[in-house]
């Protein structure tokens, strides 16, 4: 496994800890109600690949938002994008077209062109979840276990600093990005924190997308042939967001005989 992606997992597991910790502390001062609310939560995650995806990238990271509501029963919904980015590309035989003997690229005017591969897609997904209290006293924080579900699409994204290289741009660039899309599933674990004084909100856990994507190009220029397999693509991480509680404050009544 990636080293970076090792101490990712490390860190998440020593704030589970700590926010578990905490969270109990702070409900024992406390005791609130399930409460219906809606929420929106900005996300980062960091990801390994597998299946075919982990023959084509590296480790990615991800970035986004999502919505849900949470009903009193603890029922969770709602809908989010993310996107990817990477600079770990590892596709066979990318550009080789265009590249000289020492593996160059010559841009318009006859210079080297500095140019570098990254990864870019976007997920967008819908989930439907649960959320199971774990804290005395705070039956909004705890466990989550959620299923996502939705549209993926990834591709190579080139970067040119400066030098033109029209094979690089659009459209010609098509026959080199290698663009596949499909649909995904994403099964995802986590640990959801609502803070009853409501100062911290944010959620942290484990996810794994798996998807069936279909390359969309029908030539690639510099192998000289054409992508026609259905590809099993994933990504396993983890993920963590900062969380904007929605709900409405109550209004404070005062009666007079």
């Amino acid at each position: 496994m990636n080293k970076s992606l090792r101490a990712s997992l490390l860190c998440t597991a020593l704030l589970l800890a700590f926010s578990l910790s905490w969270g109990l502390i702070s409900a024992q001062t406390q005791a609130i109600e399930s409460i219906r609310a809606a929420h929106v939560t900005m996300e980062a995650g960091l990801h390994a690949p597998w299946g075919d995806l982990g023959d084509r990238y590296g480790v990615s990271n991800t970035v986004g938002v999502s919505f849900r509501v949470k009903t009193t029963e603890r029922w969770m919904s709602g809908f989010g994008a993310r996107f990817l980015t990477g600079s770990d590309v590892r596709q066979e035989g990318l550009l080789q077209n265009l590249k000289t003997e020492g593996g160059y690229i010559i841009d318009n005017e006859g210079r080297i062109a500095l140019v570098t591969s990254q990864q870019r897609g976007t997920l967008l997904t819908a989930s439907f979840g649960r959320l199971f209290p774990i804290e005395p006293g705070n039956p909004n924080t705890g466990i989550t276990v959620e299923l996502a579900g939705g549209y993926w699409a990834h591709k190579i994204h080139f970067q040119n600093r400066g030098n033109r290289v029209t094979q690089l741009a659009p459209p010609y660039v098509e026959s080199y990005d290698r663009l596949a899309s499909g649909w995904t599933l994403c099964p995802r674990v986590g640990y959801w924190h609502m803070d009853p004084r409501g100062r911290v909100n944010f959620n942290v856990g484990l996810e794994c997308y798996v998807g069936r994507t279909t390359p969309r190009r029908d030539w690639n220029a510099d192998t000289m042939d054409a992508d026609t397999a259905v590809r099993t693509d994933g990504l396993f991480g983890l993920f963590a967001g900062w969380i904007i509680h929605l709900r409405a404050r109550p209004t404070d009544e005062f009666f007079y005989d």
